[in-house]
């Protein structure tokens, strides 16, 4: 209050909200999402970027068409960008939206566009986050058959796996799975040698 008189500053204390962040380190699944985020950032940029290209010729394109139709929600390009964004992310407000037959047309197709860059950052995330939880699975499937090459798992061996599958964010479940199919495959191994 001393430094900054008359501004009320009790809305930094909003802040204290990002100590949810710290929790991050509690969760696997939280590790995972930063992982395929950080993994994918050039691709999602490289989205980002796209966006921002369809946006302005959008807003462009409606602009040259509805300007002369309704200056006061088209008067310039920024004004119509309100409009490109609403198309784009497919929530289309209703508030600003063309007349014309031209500019109906064009905010049709600019819609269409718009799901396809919604769905384009899924696919994306959802196929990194595929490839993250296969690399994790080999990952501990490498480790249960180093500890299978005797034939048999001992106790500190099964600490070690339990330990890595829980680090990994696997499940106690998926790792008795993964050492049963490797004890199927180590049995089916030495069944063909004899």
């Amino acid at each position: 209050q001393l430094l900054f008189p008359g501004i009320d500053l009790r809305f930094l204390r909003v802040l204290r909200l990002l100590r949810v962040f710290k929790l991050t380190r509690y969760f696997s699944s939280f590790e995972l999402l930063l992982n395929v985020l950080y993994e994918e950032r050039k691709n999602l940029a490289g989205i980002f970027v796209l966006l921002l290209v369809i946006l302005t010729l959008a807003a462009s394109a409606l602009y040259l068409v509805e300007r002369d139709i309704q200056p006061d929600k088209f008067g310039s390009i920024p004004q119509a960008m309100w409009w490109a964004i609403a198309a784009l992310t497919t929530v289309g407000y209703g508030d600003v939206y063309p007349l014309s037959p031209a500019g109906q047309i064009l905010g049709s197709l600019v819609t269409i566009v718009g799901i396809g860059m919604v769905a384009l950052p899924s696919g994306i995330l959802a196929s990194a986050f595929s490839e993250q939880t296969r690399r994790r699975r080999e990952s501990l499937q490498l480790v249960i058959d180093d500890a299978l090459i005797d034939g048999n798992i001992d106790a500190k061996e099964q600490q070690s796996i339990e330990e890595i599958g829980a680090s990994l964010g696997l499940s106690d479940e998926q790792i008795v799975d993964l050492v049963k199919h490797s004890r199927t495959i180590v049995g089916l191994a030495q069944d063909q040698s004899l």
